[in-house]
């Protein structure tokens, strides 16, 4: 859709909808260049209005448009929506198969992703993207509620786990059969696949691929048996198609990382926790009634995810009668089903990475790099130490934080229930 197609759906609806109005030349103005990426302070320099004036005009034209069209527009997502729209947003003419995917019909406020994921895919030009993260921060949610989102925008949308870390030649096998439309396909190569995606519109989710990735020092690696999953995800990278490929993880696989970049048809999007308000929703879903400040403290312990949020939320209920002041006077505590998935997490990492951790466990204030190689025993090369480290905080275990007073210096830091996880594992294997 070009800028004066988008113009003419416009006219278009508020003619038939708002009593035979049109955009006028200043609101056209401002949406043709808007519509090419301008700030509304480039727009203002270059009509010579004021940028106040300007940001007016935009933000009722996209409140117009939202009521119109029946879905927020903004600037960001302004050529995504139209986009949707002209194709009818029903889907109907999409083939669409979800496997295992789960249900998103409670979801939490992940508005500012699913813009930046529909900004990178209206352009057309994004064939692979990665959704990274910690376990339970909300990855897999996330690709289902984009993929319906934008699911009309594609001709086959196919969503399949990795969980149970099948093989590539059954990923094909079960894929190439929907994208020929025949049952008879016997040629399930990563050739046939690439056809496939220059001659059709695809969309393709593959979900926990931390399943079919090595754990130890360096993180990305493939596991023996998986490594044609590099070369598929080298030629979707780097091959013209049009197509797009998302992937979910706790970290990228090898090789993502260099082809990735904000003006490159490969992007990477890093998931954080939740925000107080969002923690509300989700306790209150569990029928517990919470302030904004104690959200803040839950969210500051378990670092705002949501699967952590929701197993929280089920203990004060069972274990504290649904007092959210007594669960939080009582101290925090990893409990069962969060130790069940940090012990998950923290078993795939090397024993120099699993010494780093409850190194900076017991060092929380001032670790840094350099204190903890002179310190960490057996004593370690800078190199086999700064690589353990990229591959924690790779995989979001670790965080990197800048002193207030001198930016150069990196702190490095764990979420509090991790610090708790990882010092309650250090003294259960000293007692062993």
């Amino acid at each position: 859709m070009t800028a004066e197609e988008a113009i003419a759906l416009i006219d278009h609806l508020l003619q038939s909808l708002k009593k035979k109005q049109k955009l006028n030349d200043i609101q056209s103005l401002v949406f043709l260049e808007t519509w090419e990426g301008h700030s509304y302070q480039e727009i203002a320099d270059s009509l010579l209005y004021e940028p106040d004036y300007i940001k007016h005009v935009g933000s009722h034209l996209w409140r117009n448009l939202s009521q119109i069209i029946g879905e927020k527009v903004s600037k960001q997502n302004l050529q995504a929506v139209l986009r949707r729209y002209q194709h009818g947003r029903a889907s109907d003419n999409c083939i669409q198969d979800w496997g295992e995917a789960i249900d998103v019909s409670e979801f939490y406020n992940r508005q500012q992703e699913l813009e930046t994921l529909e900004t990178w895919i209206s352009g057309n030009s994004t064939r692979l993207i990665g959704i990274f993260g910690l376990g339970g921060i909300g990855k897999t949610s996330l690709s289902v509620k984009f993929a319906q989102q934008i699911q009309s925008q594609f001709e086959f949308a196919i969503w399949r786990s990795l969980q149970q870390a099948p093989t590539l030649d059954v990923i094909l096998s079960n894929i190439l059969p929907i994208l020929t439309n025949s049952e008879h396909t016997n040629n399930h190569s990563i050739d046939a696949l690439m056809e496939q995606l220059r001659q059709k519109r695809c969309l393709l989710i593959f979900d926990n691929l931390e399943s079919i990735l090595q754990g130890g020092n360096r993180s990305g690696q493939y596991q023996q048996g998986y490594e044609d999953y590099r070369q598929l995800l080298a030629r979707i990278a780097d091959e013209p198609h049009r197509s797009c490929l998302i992937l979910t993880g706790r970290e990228q696989p090898g090789g993502f990382a260099l082809r990735s970049g904000e003006n490159l048809p490969v992007r990477s999007l890093k998931l954080f926790g939740v925000s107080p308000p969002v923690c509300q929703q989700i306790l209150a879903a569990k029928g517990l009634k919470a302030t904004l400040l104690q959200c803040q403290d839950i969210v500051n312990y378990f670092g705002g995810n949501p699967l952590a949020l929701k197993l929280a939320a089920t203990t004060i209920k069972t274990l504290f009668g649904g007092d959210i002041h007594a669960f939080l006077v009582q101290g925090n505590t990893v409990f069962s089903d969060l130790w069940d998935l940090l012990d998950r997490q923290f078993d795939r990492l090397s024993p120099l990475q699993q010494k780093i951790m409850y190194w900076i466990a017991i060092n929380q204030e001032g670790a840094t790099p350099a204190k903890l190689k002179a310190e960490i025993l057996p004593k370690v090369s800078g190199r086999h130490l700064m690589e353990a480290l990229e591959a924690l905080a790779e995989r979001s275990l670790i965080e990197d934080r800048r002193s207030l007073n001198d930016t150069a210096s990196t702190s490095l830091m764990l979420q509090p229930a991790i610090v708790e996880y990882v010092r309650e594992r250090l003294l259960q294997t000293a007692e062993q």
